[in-house]
């Protein structure tokens, strides 16, 4: 599997191809507003060395099997997307894993009945935080996760004398 983050330029030349894999492979789990976004996203922030919006992909050959987006660290939008054929093989958290250390800070909503999606973000570190009804009407939880956090000792990891 290859993983990049893409340039403005990659992502002028493939932005059909990504937007229809997400609406696709994204099970109907997207809103309208996170397409909408990725849809009309401005390249020129992949450019700049301190945005907060990153797109990365993973291909398997020429074959597109993740796709990842975090517009403003994900509070303007945070979307994950695993072919089918691809799931359970760690993709999704090599892409959002990726986008963390590139932006050193994240955070995510997701609907109570997405488990995949749950389980991932649980996987990588990130801290429900709250719930609230989302866009589509469902509870929803919101993940946050920041790289000086995840750098602290866990409770569970300090010894006790």
């Amino acid at each position: 599997m290859e993983l990049q983050l893409l340039t403005p330029e990659q992502w002028m030349s493939e932005r059909k191809r990504l937007v229809d894999f997400a609406v696709r492979f994204g099970e109907k789990r997207l809103t309208v507003a996170a397409i909408h976004s990725l849809r009309s996203f401005a390249p020129d922030l992949l450019a700049c060395g301190d945005s907060h919006t990153v797109i990365a992909v993973a291909r398997h050959g020429k074959r597109i099997v993740g796709l990842g987006y975090a517009a403003e660290a994900g509070e303007k939008s945070c979307i994950i997307v695993t072919h089918p054929e691809a799931r359970g093989l760690g993709i999704g958290f090599a892409v959002m894993e990726a986008i963390m250390k590139k932006l050193g800070r994240l955070t995510c909503q997701v609907a109570l009945d997405n488990a995949p999606s749950l389980k991932l973000f649980f996987r990588l570190g990130m801290k429900a935080v709250s719930m609230s009804t989302g866009p589509t009407g469902k509870p929803t939880l919101r993940f946050e996760w920041t790289k000086e956090e995840s750098m602290q000792p866990s409770a569970s990891s300090v010894q006790h004398k």
